[in-house]
């Protein structure tokens, strides 16, 4: 329900949605929903408890809508870096290097999104419409394999994850990620029917651009 900013209480109920979220992003940047309680929350935002149900239905939808956030993000991120390629596969490279770019810089929160995003990782979940587009724009431009639909969604989400993890997880020095990303990416790229020495051109170009750059 959309909030009536003309009500006194309204600025109220922000700042305290606010303090949730922002306590909750310290708190899962260090532990799964799974592993807090809805008392941790409140303890830290320093609100009541009822206030919590009054935001969110459960501790999932909390973890949810925080993941989502830096989901977008990132989203507008690959956007932006897209904005004058048309070309579906390096588009995809891209877009992916832009979450290792992201995982390489912002740890934290890139745990926080991947804690999270079971839910977003739907293939008709809104977040994933520029993905599909670009695969369905690749297919039909006999840049992909066709029908390459649904699997290519899955190894795409599958090997972005995957790699993010990696980074998160494991010390590697700048050149061991490129390394990684380079090598992972064109298998992705191979996987969707481009010759994989076209697949490791575009791979390269764009790690270059975005994770090395």
């Amino acid at each position: 329900m959309t909030e009536n900013l003309d009500n006194p209480q309204a600025p109220r109920r922000a700042r305290t949605r606010q303090a949730l979220l922002a306590a909750g992003a310290e708190l899962l940047s260090a532990h799964s929903i799974d592993a807090l309680s809805v008392n941790d929350i409140v303890d830290a935002a320093g609100v009541a408890k009822g206030s919590f149900f009054n935001h969110f239905e459960d501790k999932d939808a909390f973890a949810s809508e925080i993941a989502g956030a830096i989901r977008r993000m990132i989203e507008n991120r690959v956007q932006l870096s897209n904005a004058e390629i048309s070309d579906p596969r390096q588009r995809v490279a891209r877009g992916i290097c832009v979450f290792v770019q992201f995982a390489m810089t912002q740890p934290k929160q890139t745990r926080i999104m991947l804690r999270g995003q079971e839910r977003a990782t739907a293939k008709d979940h809104p977040l994933n419409k520029g993905l599909r587009k670009d695969i369905a724009a690749g297919i039909a431009l006999g840049k992909f394999s066709a029908g390459v639909e649904d699997a290519g969604f899955i190894l795409l989400v599958g090997l972005c994850s995957a790699l993010m993890l990696s980074v998160v997880n494991e010390p590697m020095r700048a050149d061991r990620i490129t390394v990684l990303a380079t090598d992972t990416i064109s298998l992705g790229l191979t996987g969707l029917g481009v010759p994989a020495r076209t697949a490791r051109n575009i791979v390269t170009g764009a790690v270059r651009a975005l994770v090395t750059g």
